[in-house]
């Protein structure tokens, strides 16, 4: 093993000239000098968006903003299980857009955008994150730490932070016997099931369904708090351990936390990819998550075996698949589905 440069001259012969020790001394590189580990938010594949206000005047020799972008984007990395160089030769970018800071705590949302590519996704969290002495700590949606920062902070409104740090937390709420869930458009109306149960993340669980015709609105499946994502993805939190995700949305209603009710207008059915991913003809990206459930982690559920809407969901192959209701029939990819609502 090679020593290091600066223990070198302690190996070299003890008849060593002054000009050969002034040698190896100059090639030794001082530690001030060399060059710092560059912060993750600094990456080309990073963009770290929304505000200022709320947020320390100065976090050490990093400025908040950044400090607080660099913990979220490791968590991130770390959930995910990768690094940003492997998510930028994927063509993947990391968006942290911090929303609400105040009292030494923030809350936003984390994007992992796609490649605009057919069968490529993108995946999102809000995050809630507190100073813990000279460091951010962050928990990302569906963890205990998510719940427990959002729970014992002042963000938000009282009645929203209570209920959403409860509704998302995996350890307090029991996931009801049914999904609570319905479908994506108005009680009472129809629309086309366009695409069957198929994936939201590059693959299984088959949690998503593809809606359009009829109207053509988007609506809240059942109530909640609605965070839009990006312009064109939003997400519903429940109040049953389940939330929704509406995606390629256009005419597009901007909801920073809004307590919706059932049927709340989202948008239009488009094809919108603010986060990236493809979209062909203009539809309704409609996907389930699940923070209780010990198969979905605060991620998507497979929608397999599950009732939504009144129908209960059978997958088969990506995008193919049927959904069923007793009495009623049986609908394929093609066909219009009623809204029974739930």
């Amino acid at each position: 093993m090679t020593p290091p440069a600066s223990r070198r001259a302690s190996f070299l012969p003890f008849a060593v000239t002054a000009a050969t020790a002034l040698l190896v001394s100059a090639t030794a590189t001082p530690a001030a000098a060399q060059t710092p580990t560059q912060p993750l938010s600094a990456a080309d594949n990073v963009e770290v968006l929304g505000i200022d206000e709320g947020l320390p005047a100065a976090f050490g020799a990093a400025p908040a903003k950044e400090s607080l972008a660099d913990s979220v984007i490791e968590d991130v990395l770390g959930l995910r299980a990768t690094e940003l160089s492997t998510l930028d030769a994927q063509d993947r970018d990391v968006r942290v857009d911090i929303r609400e800071a105040t009292d030494g705590a923030a809350f936003g949302v984390a994007i992992v955008t796609a490649p605009e590519v057919e069968g490529e996704d993108p995946y999102a969290w809000l995050f809630a994150a507190e100073l813990d002495g000279a460091v951010w700590s962050v928990g990302l949606e569906g963890t205990e730490e998510f719940s427990e920062i959002l729970a014992d902070s002042s963000l938000l409104d009282t009645e929203e932070r209570e209920t959403v740090a409860a509704s998302a937390d995996p350890n307090r709420i029991s996931a009801m016997a049914y999904t609570g869930v319905g479908l994506p458009f108005s009680i009472g109306t129809s629309m086309v099931m366009t695409g069957g149960p198929h994936g939201f993340s590059g693959g299984p669980p088959y949690s998503s369904v593809d809606f359009a015709g009829g109207n053509g609105q988007a609506r809240a499946a059942r109530g909640g708090y609605a965070y839009s994502l990006c312009d064109g993805w939003t997400r519903v939190i429940h109040d049953n351990g389940y939330s929704t995700d509406y995606y390629h949305l256009e005419n597009y209603q901007w909801l920073p936390g809004n307590n919706v009710g059932t049927g709340h207008y989202l948008g239009t059915q488009g094809n919108s990819v603010c986060a990236g991913g493809s979209s062909t003809g203009a539809h309704i990206h409609f996907a389930l998550r699940g923070y209780t459930d010990p198969n979905a982690a605060g991620w998507y559920v497979a929608l397999n075996g599950l009732t939504l809407g009144g129908w209960t969901f059978v997958e088969g192959a990506s995008y193919g698949g049927y959904a069923y209701r007793n009495g009623v029939g049986t609908v394929y990819p093609g066909g219009w589905m009623y809204n029974y609502g739930f």
